[in-house]
């Protein structure tokens, strides 16, 4: 009677076990999953994204998060791009800080990848390693990675994302909530941004094409915000950047 009972505990706990092995490893990542793939494509339609049809060319959707981009640009036009300085930015390499000093802003980001291998160049571009905080995917913003972007209040800033990565997915969101980052950084930040763009497929060394995606944003209040990519993972290895409005 008494090892049938203890028999019956032992199965009921690894039962219990499984349920909840179950429950953390399958059930919980696929409904964070589905409902960050579901607040994604909301949160375009509510902040900055795109807002139609026209004028786009629609990719469709890439593991259901929506791709779309708005500009095709040479690899080497993006490059260009990236290091043409506006006249009213200073840039300061030493502490990986941009000063903006305009009402009308327009900021150029590429989105690459960390190693300085042929294709993921973000070492290559700047001639500068990033910090220890980004392990796989970086921003670079004239000349700097992932720099802090000085901005005065009430300036309207044009975002421009051209993604040079060949490999991954991208976007760039403004917002005010901080790192660190979760896997699904799209749910941390929940609708809590100031603008927003659609994932931009990689680009294509073999043709040489890149593309990009613009959008305009007022930063009408003082204070600290970030630009984030939401792809998940992305945030949560180091791809983010500081912005202070004053």
């Amino acid at each position: 009677m008494k090892k049938a009972f203890a028999l019956a505990i032992i199965i009921a706990i690894v039962a219990a076990g499984a349920i909840a092995s179950s429950w953390y490893m399958v059930y919980l990542p696929f409904e964070y999953e589905h409902e960050s793939v579901s607040y994604y494509n909301r949160q375009l339609g509510l902040a900055g994204g795109p807002g139609g049809m026209m004028g786009y060319h629609m990719m469709g959707y890439y593991n259901g998060y929506l791709t779309e981009y708005s500009q095709e640009f040479s690899i080497n036009k993006a490059i260009s791009m990236m290091n043409d300085v506006p006249g009213y930015a200073r840039v300061f390499p030493g502490n990986d800080t941009i000063v903006l000093n305009s009402t009308n802003v327009n900021i150029v980001a590429i989105a690459t990848m960390v190693t300085p291998s042929e294709l993921g160049r973000a070492v290559n571009l700047t001639d500068m390693p990033p910090s220890s905080s980004a392990t796989e995917n970086v921003f670079v913003i004239y000349g700097l990675v992932n720099p802090t972007l000085a901005i005065p209040r009430g300036a309207t800033v044009t975002f421009t994302l051209i993604n040079l990565d060949p490999d991954d997915y991208h976007n760039i969101a403004i917002t005010p909530v901080p790192p660190p980052y979760p896997y699904y950084s799209m749910m941390d930040v929940m609708m809590n941004v100031l603008g927003v763009s659609p994932m931009l497929p990689p680009a294509s060394y073999q043709s040489g094409t890149a593309y990009g995606f613009s959008f305009n944003t007022v930063l009408a209040y003082p204070g600290t915000f970030y630009y984030i990519c939401e792809y998940p993972g992305h945030a949560e290895s180091g791809m983010y950047g500081e912005l202070i409005v004053s």
